[in-house]
């Protein structure tokens, strides 16, 4: 039977996988408007507290994720997945409840630390619930399903402040949290991968954690991957928080804005059915990822020449096409990404891998924003993001000369 990008949808085991993602994800994202809105309209802070949220939302991805990682490994990954939502449940009651920003920000790093064990889980899950062939179509349902709640989310939660309040997103939430866990429930049982192989001696902790570390960054396929992730998110969040004085820039207004967003949104989804619907990019995925910083180096060059030289002033249609095309680009990026974590990594360390790899990223997003800021005052809006593109297209261009390895991908897994 001929495969197609819902190919894995056939499998039971993963709609449920699939299912309970959606509403995690959607609960995951719900509240990114309503802390801000809480810290800053109800408790009337300003920007040290904004930031001090921002810290604790990425800090654990770099710090706890990692050692925690370990404990994945070593348990069911159901049972971990059961437990950490059951526990982002009780944090969100905590949300509830938090009288000011010194209970808020513990809730906010806890919240994070459970989302940083959450996803190195997901991925040793789907390890075992999809077949090595539809690896690629699993990864990009994955990254439309997070990409699209990352757009849905915000706008749903930003719906209910216009008409509700904190409190009302808060407890929505925490019901799409609730019926995650319900289906969750249906997931199979699925043995530790790490409890199969033989360890020389009593396991060590330390060992483990730097095992993970080893392999990532011992793997040539592996090292190039992280490495183009890596470097891409640092340049991203460069210029990640400077969209609403950009928007000003090109000649758009508030309901453009709006109509921006989603067209990145909406690109992203559609980038991630495209690539999981044709796959031929299994064969060289490091080139294709290089390939999409090129393209996506140029288009922010275009968006630097409308903040600098006028580009496309005041012409909605046209942002709201570059930013789609944006979107689906960027996705050239993740779907690979996550298709070769999963296909190069042995099963024992597939949490551990996966969160040095999301620990990689967690660096960029805790550094770049504040550099991003120095280089905007220094250089100006417009000239930050054609540094970025600039910075974008040679990542490419080096990415895709340093690009040795054989021609076609050879899969290193042991089964």
């Amino acid at each position: 039977m001929k495969r197609n990008v819902f190919t894995p949808l056939r499998n039971r085991s993963y709609r449920t996988f699939f299912l309970s993602q959606i509403f995690a994800d959607l609960g995951n994202w719900l509240d990114l408007l309503a802390i801000g809105a809480l810290i800053t309209f109800t408790w009337n802070l300003g920007l040290a507290a904004n930031s001090a949220a921002v810290i604790a939302m990425g800090a654990p991805f770099l710090f706890v994720g990692p050692l925690a990682s370990v404990w994945v490994d070593r348990l069911s990954c159901r049972t971990v997945l059961l437990l950490s939502t059951g526990l982002r449940i009780l944090v969100i009651a905590g949300f509830l409840l938090a009288p000011n920003l010194y209970v808020l920000l513990p809730l906010i790093f806890l919240k994070s630390s459970l989302a940083s064990v959450i996803e190195p889980a997901r991925q040793s899950m789907l390890r075992h619930l999809v077949d090595q062939e539809e690896m690629a179509e699993a990864s990009s349902l994955g990254q439309m399903v997070n990409n699209g709640m990352k757009m849905i989310g915000p706008a749903l939660g930003g719906l209910l402040l216009t008409y509700s309040s904190t409190t009302a997103v808060f407890a929505v939430e925490g019901v799409l949290f609730v019926i995650a866990l319900l289906i969750m429930l249906r997931l199979p049982f699925i043995p530790a991968a790490a409890v199969n192989r033989e360890l020389d001696g009593k396991p060590s902790f330390t060992r483990e954690v730097t095992e993970g570390i080893r392999f990532l960054f011992g793997n040539r396929l592996m090292r190039s991957a992280v490495m183009i992730v890596g470097l891409s998110m640092f340049i991203i969040f460069l210029y990640d928080g400077f969209f609403p004085p950009l928007i000003k820039l090109l000649g758009l207004d508030v309901m453009d804005y709006g109509l921006v967003t989603a067209a990145l949104g909406c690109g992203s989804v559609c980038g991630a059915l495209l690539v999981g619907q044709f796959t031929a990019w299994r064969r060289n995925p490091i080139l294709f990822m290089a390939f999409g910083r090129i393209v996506s180096g140029l288009q922010l060059l275009i968006v630097a020449g409308g903040a600098i030289y006028g580009v496309g002033y005041g012409n909605t249609i046209f942002w709201v096409i570059n930013f789609a095309f944006a979107g689906a680009v960027g996705v050239g990026m993740t779907v690979p990404y996550a298709y070769l974590i999963q296909t190069q990594t042995p099963p024992e360390l597939i949490g551990r891998v996966s969160a040095v790899a999301m620990a990689v990223q967690g660096i960029a997003i805790l550094t770049a924003p504040s550099i991003g800021a120095v280089l905007g005052e220094w250089l100006g809006l417009g000239w930050v993001f054609g540094l970025a593109g600039a910075l974008t297209v040679l990542l490419g261009v080096a990415s895709t000369l340093q690009r040795r390895e054989k021609k076609d991908l050879t899969v290193s897994v042991r089964s």
